[in-house]
């Protein structure tokens, strides 16, 4: 689920100042400018391959993408050939917290398709939905309680893990320019159930909006 630096540099410090790094989400953009506000934040648009060719061409001195995105792209394209992938290298959830449920691929089906049902039962990652269920409750209560207070969806992210104590779910809310951010971090025993992973996520959802307070945005549209 991760986001990674594209480009000859291994790190956010290793940028030089004033380099221009390319991004279309506003949450990575926010987190760079968080760390390095000297930098010049190029909103790309178009897909993996435009982006990449932008980074070639000398358009920007560095890329930030999702880790998935390139592992899709890596593993051959359309026609089944591989492409040659520039050097990346990932960055740390501190400093750069992914997207709810990013990386995470989700299929439906009609509710009474017994037959798809069963096959997707099967192949059901117990702990990606616990992760997605946790990350999409936060994103949900953060949505709903800035609705009101900002045009869309401002800078936020969720990261959902396991380590020896159990689940932890960090969250991240910042303003569009990174000069302000507010963060949480809560944990699950080891058996979470997704009614426990909903239950964490709205509560860390809650914890970014207490921490924000009312004028987290005002000035921002």
């Amino acid at each position: 689920p991760c986001d990674v630096l594209v480009g000859s540099y291994s790190s956010f410090a290793e940028l030089p100042r004033g380099a221009r790094v390319g991004s279309a989400s506003i949450r990575r953009q926010a987190q760079l400018l968080s760390h390095r506000p000297d930098v010049k934040v190029v909103n790309l648009r178009g897909n993996v391959q435009a982006r990449l060719a932008a980074l070639e061409n000398g358009d920007v001195d560095a890329l930030v993408l999702a880790a998935a995105g390139l592992d899709r792209l890596g593993s051959g394209n359309s026609h089944g050939r591989r492409i040659d992938m520039p050097k990346y290298h990932k960055v740390p959830v501190e400093n750069m917290m992914p997207g709810a449920a990013q990386g995470i691929v989700c299929v439906t089906c009609r509710a009474d398709d017994n037959d798809a049902l069963s096959l997707l039962h099967r192949i059901d990652n117990k702990e990606a939905r616990i992760a997605a269920t946790a990350e999409r409750a936060l994103l949900d209560v953060v949505d709903k309680g800035l609705q009101h207070k900002w045009p869309g969806r401002p800078p936020v992210a969720a990261y959902m893990s396991r380590d020896d104590d159990g689940w932890v779910l960090r969250g991240l809310l910042a303003t569009p320019n990174g000069s302000k951010v507010v963060r949480t971090l809560r944990r699950e025993k080891t058996d979470c159930s997704n009614e426990h992973a909903s239950e964490l996520g709205e509560l860390a959802g809650r914890d970014l909006l207490n921490e924000a307070g009312t004028t987290f945005l005002a000035g921002y549209r």
